[in-house]
């Protein structure tokens, strides 16, 4: 009886952990969306916007080609980059652009406000990641607490929407594109080059989901020098569980046959 009541035990803790883990979309794997997802092309598509910058193949399919990346880190000592590509909506005098605190989403920090129009060739901005945990936009202030990973987000009068699903009631305000190595991307102004697996595309909408027409073309921004952030390994994590169940399992049976 003993045997099965261990075993049991055990099956609980794992259980338990199993929860943490599906629940784990959120808590251990924040930075993970589901995707992909449909878009619903409307004027300007987001698949126009995206072959209008791509000078060679594959190209970037909207649809097939999403990412599922959330959440991400700086990868060059230099800082990234920040290229403004379209602003496809009513909101876009409104909208700014920005990355927030993965910690703390509350802590943002604007790259594109609406007042930077598209029509100048290609508005850029110059992010810098210093040692102290701060960030600068452009070399004007520092804004504090950004020592881990970080995600974007869209911002207008009425709403913030984030490229983590979790924080939009759980539905997708962004896509995200990661490069593949080989696609040319020439964006307006600037010469072209490789879209290398350290740039990323954010399209987002701009209006809540459910009242939006789901075109991704609101704000079409490419950002270099970034990764996306690490996630927990499930069978690390799966390790980890059967450690703490059996640990915690073996301590009640040895205080109970010391008792004994």
């Amino acid at each position: 009886m003993k045997c099965l009541s261990s075993i049991a035990t055990v099956g609980t803790t794992l259980v338990a952990f199993g929860t943490v883990m599906t629940c784990g979309n959120g808590a251990l794997a924040a930075s993970i969306n589901n995707r992909p997802i449909p878009t619903i092309p409307t004027g300007t598509s987001l698949q126009d916007t995206l072959d209008g910058i791509t000078i060679s193949d594959p190209g970037i399919d909207v649809v097939n080609d999403q990412s599922p990346f959330a959440l991400f880190d700086n990868t060059s000592s230099g800082g990234a980059i920040g290229t403004l590509v379209a602003e496809i909506a009513g909101l876009k005098d409104q909208n700014k652009f920005g990355l927030y605190s993965a910690s703390n989403p509350e802590n943002k920090v604007v790259i594109f406000d609406g007042l930077v129009s598209p029509d100048s060739p290609s508005p850029q901005a110059f992010i810098t990641f210093l040692a102290d945990g701060s960030v600068k936009v452009n070399g004007g202030n520092s804004f504090a607490g950004f020592g881990g990973s970080f995600g974007f987000y869209l911002e207008n009068d009425n709403n913030t929407f984030y490229t983590e699903d979790s924080l939009n009631n759980g539905n997708p305000q962004a896509l995200v594109y990661q490069g593949d190595n080989v696609t040319e991307l020439k964006l307006d102004g600037l010469d072209s080059g490789t879209f290398v697996d350290t740039e990323f595309i954010f399209a987002f909408e701009d209006l809540p989901f459910s009242n939006s027409d789901k075109d991704y073309n609101d704000s079409v921004v490419h950002i270099s020098g970034i990764k996306p952030a690490a996630v927990p390994e499930p069978m690390t994590i799966l390790g980890s569980a059967l450690a703490l169940g059996f640990g915690g399992l073996f301590k009640r049976e040895r205080s109970k046959r010391q008792k004994n």
